[in-house]
């Protein structure tokens, strides 16, 4: 994994250099990495192939603007994350009823949830939950390629757990909440 980011480093100074060859091959290690992401994030949805070709335009089109080379891990992280939450809000627009098995609509329902929950967290945090929990990163392995502590990344690990918890539980009472309203009306 090491060996891997360090090559991936490697192709990006040289792309940034005008090397062609080298930018393709960048593209295409990325793929992998932006393809499982995205699977993850959107599930099996049509929408990943969307996400991974729009991701890796924006990633081709601002190579050269990025700056620190141990930056384009969590980078490249960003630009899925934000592509996703673009594909999400686009199928939450063209969907405009909901599933009839009420077993899905709310497993549907516990997944947007838990995305608008991690979607309210700060950038950096959305990015060390993402990296945690679906890239498997350790946090050690976050704290170099953050380039932060260790005990940092410890602390805003909690932290985002701890919002994402309250918002889940302010979620449910609010839901509690109009069902109890809604069968006092009915």
């Amino acid at each position: 994994m090491k060996t891997e980011k360090v090559y991936i480093e490697y192709l990006l100074l040289q792309a940034q250099q005008g090397n062609r060859q080298a930018g393709e091959d960048l593209l295409a290690v990325l793929q992998n990495k932006v393809r499982a992401f995205a699977h993850k994030f959107l599930g099996g949805s049509a929408a990943v192939d969307d996400c991974v070709q729009e991701s890796l335009l924006k990633i081709h089109r601002q190579i050269k603007q990025l700056r620190a080379v141990k930056a384009i891990h969590t980078w490249v992280y960003r630009i899925v994350h934000s592509t996703c939450m673009d594909q999400l809000r686009q199928q939450a627009k063209t969907k405009s009823s909901t599933p009839d098995d009420p077993t899905v609509a709310s497993n549907l329902d516990q997944q947007l949830d838990v995305k608008a929950a991690i979607a309210q967290l700060s950038e950096e945090q959305q990015v060390i939950i993402y990296l945690f929990y679906y890239e498997g990163f350790t946090v050690s392995e976050m704290a170099e390629v953050l380039g932060r502590p260790a005990g940092t990344i410890k602390y805003l690990l909690f932290a985002a757990r701890e919002q994402i918890k309250s918002t889940l539980q302010h979620e449910e009472s609010n839901h509690e909440h109009r069902r109890t309203n809604q069968t006092s009306l009915g």
